[in-house]
């Protein structure tokens, strides 16, 4: 199940599309809190929700595999601290972070992986810090398409683990909850459910 080939040269010859409206969404809250001023964006892409934030005055670190997304986000904006890493591996320091924001990049993963992660990302975040989570719900119309390679996991092109509330919940234990709940828009221009979530710690 590795799709390191295929995410490296995704972005290559696309365009930055607008910031996602999860990322809107999440700074409205992020603005009510207090002082929060360092974010990472956890499998940015080609980096536009990282460039919404850091227009928005956040300190921003850009965590992402693909080396044509993390190539034309440098390019952009020159603020931002890009990094060319698997958050399966990358170390970041205990308490590195006001905001972990992460949108359709963790559903990629087997169980052990994604709980791993889970716990990774609840060390680096500060106290009183927020995490904001997106991913693809087994509503989705991609559900059971491709081979099955795992418990709600499926590949078709490349890997999708696809989350349940109850799933969502499950990993965000070690948090404090604010909200789990299920979404449906329109995505890349298909029809998509989702699995949203933020939590404190």
């Amino acid at each position: 199940m590795n799709d390191t080939n295929y995410w490296r040269n995704k972005w290559v010859g696309k365009r930055i599309s607008p910031p996602n409206t999860f990322a809107r969404r999440a700074f409205e809250l992020i603005k009510k809190a207090k002082g929060p001023r360092t974010l990472v964006d956890v499998g940015c892409g080609d980096g536009r929700d990282s460039i919404f934030f850091s227009e928005r005055g956040l300190k921003v670190t850009a965590l992402d595999l693909s080396e044509s997304g993390i190539e034309k986000l440098k390019g952009r904006d020159k603020r931002i601290k890009c990094v060319l890493g698997d958050i399966r591996k990358h170390v970041f320091p205990p308490d590195s972070f006001d905001v972990v924001y992460a949108h359709l990049s963790l559903h990629y993963f087997d169980d052990h992986a994604t709980r791993r992660i889970f716990k990774k990302l609840f060390r680096v975040l500060r106290r009183g810090g927020l995490i904001f989570v997106k991913c693809k719900a087994t509503d989705d119309p991609l559900f059971g398409k491709g081979e099955k390679v795992g418990e709600n996991m499926y590949r078709s092109g490349h890997t999708r683990h696809f989350f349940t509330t109850e799933y969502m919940r499950e990993n965000l234990k070690d948090f404090e909850i604010i909200r789990v709940r299920k979404t449906r828009s329109s995505y890349d221009g298909f029809p998509s459910a989702f699995i949203e979530a933020i939590a404190s710690k």
